[in-house]
């Protein structure tokens, strides 16, 4: 029956997220295919994971004699780990030495029980670290690399002078150069057709950075690559590139590889305003320009390249930010939804599932408690307290995990087209803990009925 119900549900959020990427990002279509050996493969690891449980519980069954099958179970065996003078119970209450020696006696159990829930956190911290990432590649590309506010884009190469043309325009602070060239980089077999960017060394607007968010200088001569590029082609700073010129006087050119630097979209070749105007035996032009404007004269700037017939078209930065926030916010929030779902149900189901095992195999001691006096509440807690010590104890287990698998999804969604940098936040690793502690507490309160209903005369004619 869980196999079936997984496959549906499954189905329909495959569907759905399926639908809502195709919605989002106007593919032409998207469809969410029903791979036989998918639903095969899951049906399978939960009939192992099942039937591994099953067998184990089995076994103690058919090899218990009937006729002490017959007879109340006897009390477990005492050992005792340390001298009598280094006793816990100098140092722990009696209630937590009974939670812990009741650890002690079940260990392979405690022990999956802390990997069921450490799961939990880690799949939420899955769904959060692509929130955190995107948001960083936000924070970086808008505000440390790309800082311009606007670009304006010719329609063809324009000479240098247009620099001074545009700066004096209204609302103009500040402009710089770009000039972009097509290019086929090759070395040996490997090669790419990218873009070559021209633009000035100490660029401010559109910074070059590094791994660590540093702005980088371009050399005077030679290829500034970005890391991926260059490991696509499998060169090193100092090491020489082939490069076809698709532009001008068609040309095939040596360039050495003089740094490398970091970027989140695409992958490109940079050189020098300069550099790259020499390469292309021309005098220095530019495919576009970058602009630093004053927000209060920003209509009559509008006005003025309404004006501009040279101009194709004005990028601006703030619109791109808020479309990009907008396409990436129904995607962040509703996967973080799903995500957290199932991590509140694995949470739900392990804490409650052990919950119920232990109270089936303790109810006589638990009953008899309350026998004694003890209160319904101090009954549940020596039943709970356990699994609540396994919780606390297995998120550390959890945040590892979730980095872990983080990690490996950086590494599997990173491409040509956009990566991004490992990015965790702590607030993450407290919600995602703080999700499966809530799930956890409702797996209590689902128990304390249980408990509640514990039958005391039973207990007391009980033969011992």
């Amino acid at each position: 029956m869980g196999i079936v119900i997984g496959s549906v549900a499954g189905t329909w959020v495959g569907a759905y997220i399926t639908g809502l990427f195709g919605s989002l990002l106007h593919f032409p279509f998207l469809v969410f295919i029903k791979s036989a050996d998918v639903y095969v493969l899951a049906g399978a690891l939960s009939l192992v994971a099942g039937v591994g449980g099953a067998i184990r519980a089995l076994q103690k069954v058919v090899t218990l004699p009937p006729a002490v099958a017959m007879q109340p179970p006897a009390p477990a065996r005492f050992r005792r780990l340390l001298p009598a003078r280094f006793a816990m119970i100098k140092l722990v209450s009696q209630p937590t030495l009974m939670m812990l020696r009741n650890i002690s006696h079940h260990p392979l159990r405690a022990a999956f029980t802390m990997a069921g829930m450490a799961l939990a956190p880690a799949i939420i911290i899955v769904s959060l670290f692509l929130i955190d990432t995107t948001e960083d590649l936000i924070g970086v590309t808008y505000f440390v690399s790309d800082r311009q506010d606007a670009s304006v884009n010719f329609i063809e190469r324009r000479p240098q002078n247009v620099l001074s043309q545009i700066a004096r325009l209204p609302g103009v602070l500040a402009v710089e150069p770009y000039r972009e060239v097509p290019v086929r980089i090759r070395n040996g077999s490997v090669e790419r057709r990218v873009m070559i960017s021209g633009r000035p060394r100490n660029a401010d607007l559109r910074r070059i950075i590094d791994a660590d968010l540093r702005p980088v200088e371009l050399p005077e001569s030679g290829l500034a690559l970005s890391a991926w590029l260059a490991q696509i082609l499998g060169v090193r700073v100092g090491d020489s590139v082939e490069v076809d010129l698709l532009e001008g006087p068609r040309r095939t050119v040596s360039l050495p590889v003089a740094a490398l630097i970091e970027d989140f979209f695409g992958i490109q070749g940079m050189m020098d305003f300069e550099a790259l105007a020499r390469l292309m035996r021309e005098a220095p032009a530019v495919t576009s320009v970058s602009l630093s404007l004053d927000a209060n004269k920003l209509d009559a700037f509008y006005d003025a390249m309404k004006a501009t017939p040279t101009a194709s078209g004005v990028g601006l930065q703030r619109e791109s930010l808020v479309n990009f926030r907008t396409l990436l916010a129904p995607i962040e929030t509703k996967m973080g939804d799903i995500y957290a779902g199932f991590a509140a149900i694995i949470a739900i189901g392990v804490v409650y599932s052990s919950a119920l095992i232990s109270l089936s195999e303790r109810a006589r001691e638990l009953a008899r408690l309350r026998v004694l006096g003890f209160t319904r509440g101090e009954v549940l807690q020596m039943l709970l307290v356990d699994l609540g010590l396994l919780t606390l104890l297995a998120q550390p287990l959890g945040w590892a995990a979730g980095y872990l698998l983080s990690s490996t999804m950086k590494m599997q969604l990173s491409g040509e087209l956009m990566r991004g940098r490992l990015i965790v936040e702590h607030s993450s690793y407290a919600m995602a803990s703080g999700i499966v502690i809530v799930a956890a507490m409702l797996s209590a309160l689902m128990v304390r009925n249980r408990v509640n209903q514990l039958d005391l005369i039973a207990v007391l004619k009980t033969r011992e």
